[in-house]
């Protein structure tokens, strides 16, 4: 299907999709190269780096950094099946806190889409292929928790042609260029995890280590590069409330449209192994784009505030009956509590930030938390939390107990969390846990089994090191546990903000 036809197909009322000033690719989609290849294609690549790259041929006539999407899971299936239906053309729709603060745009640069668990074969092909430059992935902060006994690792360490996961993909993608003496590809995360460059490289090279293959681990070592990069946007899950927004509004037939806030970010370290799009032409303040040699000072600012103020507020903001981060932050209790964990815990545990104003950085993160107009749930921000707090909270009560300080908040959101664990809710509704790292760690049924005692989940290293030995903290945790079962959520809230340290 032409891009023309599929169009056509998509804006079922063009007077509509003008009224809101849709921004159409004017670009030639055929001319498009595919110097990346995304693995797991998910909303918050689709109004990031996805994103990025369409302004980049559309506005700056770029035509070498087109998108090949590869779903990598199973359930990237129905996203798979629409995308290929629409040529994978899609409306990434922006919303301000004010409602008339809307931007519509129909995104061309994912030029095509291949489902990897019906196609492996293809897959492998487009990572092989001269013109993949950069290989990108955003495949979830549980992602690189690379366990090597995994059935489907242990698949791809046997089987070099039809890999199942992501890192069997890139590891035999990989080799495979090595044995055609082509260049390599730039290995990129788009993840939540700190150096995430790193982090990938280290997964990369257990996986080559895997397969007893010497000459593959030297080439990786060698040549491929792993960039560490920051990545912001708050992108929440598209829901049927969004599809009916994109049709009636903008007549935008679409049925897996991306809403998403207005601020997006990218900080990149500058090393790439075999080419990159142009980012300097993205360093304005409507882009934020900034490359550079030292990313971990913006991982940290990002990760310690905005992430972990997510994760700090998602749990207790469940348990309280609310469905929407935005519903939460405007809870004046919730902001006295997120106010004070990011100025007065957070903040003097971070490094210097070049160029940032923290300040207004999380002045601005508030307005954001309480923008009601990209409904993101409670539930996408509590996925996960076992994989969470390690990167986003844990650093700074470590910190905050080496410096004799008491995180008092922070002990509020790992107790909410707890008491999350425990499966039922405060009306003895189910709470359905999306938490990889936490079912293999038996997490619920530990929290369940020990109730309101918090020692036996915080004496999980995988999740929270050696905390469990600090009594002080273990105490402060055990409270707020126990103040959840007996006086419920909302009264453990005003309790603890009443008795928050008085701070200078």
């Amino acid at each position: 299907m032409s891009t023309n036809s599929a169009l056509t197909q998509l804006i079922e009322d063009k007077a509509k999709s003008e009224s809101v000033h849709t921004c159409l690719p004017s670009y030639d989609r055929n001319q498009l190269k595919h110097g990346i290849v995304h693995l797991s294609v998910g909303n918050f690549h689709r109004s990031h780096l996805a994103y990025y790259m369409d302004v980049l041929a559309n506005e700056h006539g770029q035509t070498d950094w087109g998108i090949i999407g590869v779903g990598v899971r199973s359930f990237d299936k129905p996203m798979s099946t629409v995308l290929k239906e629409q040529n994978g053309l899609y409306t990434l729709v922006t919303k301000g806190t004010d409602e008339k603060d809307v931007n519509v745009r129909i995104i061309g640069s994912l030029i095509r889409y291949i489902f990897a668990p019906d196609e492996p074969e293809n897959a492998l092909a487009v990572l092989v292929h001269p013109d993949t430059k950069i290989v990108s992935m955003t495949i979830t902060e549980s992602g690189y928790d690379l366990d090597m006994n995994n059935p489907d690792v242990q698949h791809d360490l046997k089987t070099s042609d039809k890999p199942k996961t992501a890192f069997g993909f890139i590891v035999h993608g990989l080799d495979a260029r090595r044995r055609a003496n082509e260049k390599p590809f730039t290995v990129m995360s788009c993840d939540n995890v700190q150096q995430n460059g790193e982090v990938t490289k280290k997964c990369i090279l257990q996986f080559a280590k895997g397969l007893n293959n010497p000459e593959l681990v030297e080439y990786i070592e060698r040549n491929v590069t792993f960039p560490n990069a920051m990545v912001d946007r708050i992108t929440p899950a598209t829901t049927d409330a969004d599809r009916e927004y994109v049709r009636k509004h903008c007549g935008i037939a679409d049925g897996w449209p991306v809403v998403t806030e207005p601020f997006i970010q990218w900080v990149i370290e500058d090393t790439f192994c075999n080419g990159r799009p142009p980012l300097e032409l993205l360093s304005s303040s409507t882009y934020n784009v900034l490359l550079t040699e030292h990313v971990e000072a913006y991982e940290c600012m990002k990760m310690r505030l905005l992430n972990a103020s997510h994760t700090g507020m998602c749990y207790i903001g469940y348990l309280m009956g609310y469905n929407y981060i935005h519903e939460i932050m405007l809870d004046k209790q919730i902001e006295i509590y997120i106010e004070d964990l990011m100025n007065h815990e957070v903040t003097p545990t971070l490094p210097p930030v070049p160029g940032i104003d923290l300040e207004k950085y999380k002045r601005t993160l508030v307005e954001r938390f309480s923008n009601p107009h990209i409904k993101d749930t409670a539930l996408r921000v509590c996925m996960d939390g076992a994989s969470k707090f390690p990167k986003f909270l844990v650093p700074t009560i470590v910190e905050q107990l080496k410096r004799g300080n008491n995180p008092h908040f922070c002990a509020l959101a790992v107790g909410a969390w707890i008491r999350y664990l425990g499966g039922v809710d405060e009306h003895d509704k189910p709470i359905t846990l999306q938490d990889a790292l936490a079912v293999d760690l038996k997490l619920g049924e530990l929290a369940t089994k020990t109730k309101p005692s918090a020692k036996a989940i915080l004496s999980v290293s995988q999740v929270f090191a050696n905390l469990a030995e600090n009594q002080q903290f273990a105490d402060a945790v055990e409270r707020v546990v126990e103040l959840l079962y007996t006086v419920g959520s909302k009264e453990t809230l005003k309790q603890w903000v009443n008795e928050a340290p008085k701070r200078k």
